[in-house]
């Protein structure tokens, strides 16, 4: 059937309005999607399971980015340490050499948020670890919420650690963190990724400070036990959601 010419027009009209209104709901619908991950730790099994052995998960890294881009965890299998920021996800294995994360890789245990800083200050006296931590504590506005912490500059000096691939059947993480490898580093420049979660989360997290470590060259890093700072900056993300997948 023929369309008459002066209909052409109007149905060309109706068309680009049909596919403009599609454009704005979709483009609407991505923003709402990425409005409702800020501020949120979405987390891939409770800790308690996973240190008990729960070492695999079917979660790939292409889907855990879809819910953040800041985070740590680790590999099926327990394999090595993963930090990531900017976007990028990295993990340390237990020969200490720093490799990117596949995307079809998948995690058995990890925490991840779109990281946006509510607090940034600087530290510039030199701190350990537990010196570093408290000092932290001191500037938040409350012991019973969920933070993102990520802290940039020089270290005199870091202890790491990551835990070699595991083989079924599998050990608890007290068992197998018996063998894993300790990294010692000295005057790096470098980023600490974490969380400190509240005292009422543990066992559905780790109560306090879980930090993991990365040089600005990406030649070393891994689970942070204890450090140095000098002049370091601190951003600090107030999380107030919590999302998690059952393994």
């Amino acid at each position: 059937m023929a369309i008459n010419n002066r209909w052409i027009p109007i149905v060309a009209a109706a068309l680009i309005l049909t596919v403009a209104v599609a454009a704005f709901y979709a483009i609407n619908q991505s923003s709402t999607s990425v409005a409702k991950e800020e501020h949120t730790l979405f987390q891939i099994s409770a800790f308690n399971k996973f240190s008990m052995g729960s070492y695999e998960g079917n979660t790939t890294y292409a889907e855990l980015a879809r819910h953040g881009d800041f985070g740590m965890g680790t590999l099926n299998g327990l394999d090595g340490e993963m930090i990531a920021f900017d976007g990028v996800f990295y993990y340390i294995p237990s020969d200490g050499n720093v490799r990117q994360v596949s995307s079809t890789a998948q995690a058995p245990f990890a925490m991840v948020t779109f990281f946006k800083a509510d607090k940034t200050f600087r530290v510039t006296d030199e701190m350990n670890y537990s010196q570093l931590t408290t000092y932290i504590d001191n500037t938040l506005p409350s012991e019973n919420s969920i933070y993102a912490v990520k802290i940039h500059g020089t270290y005199d000096y870091a202890k790491t650690r990551s835990v070699p691939l595991q083989t079924k059947p599998y050990q608890n993480l007290t068992e197998a963190i018996k063998n894993q490898t300790i990294f010692t580093l000295n005057s790096v420049e470098a980023t600490i990724v974490g969380y400190r979660c509240p005292t009422f989360m543990d066992g559905i997290n780790v109560a306090g400070y879980h930090l993991h470590f990365l040089t600005d060259d990406k030649s070393a890093g891994g689970h942070l036990l204890d450090c140095i700072a000098r002049n370091v900056t601190v951003e600090i993300d107030q999380i107030d959601k919590f999302e998690m997948t059952l393994p």
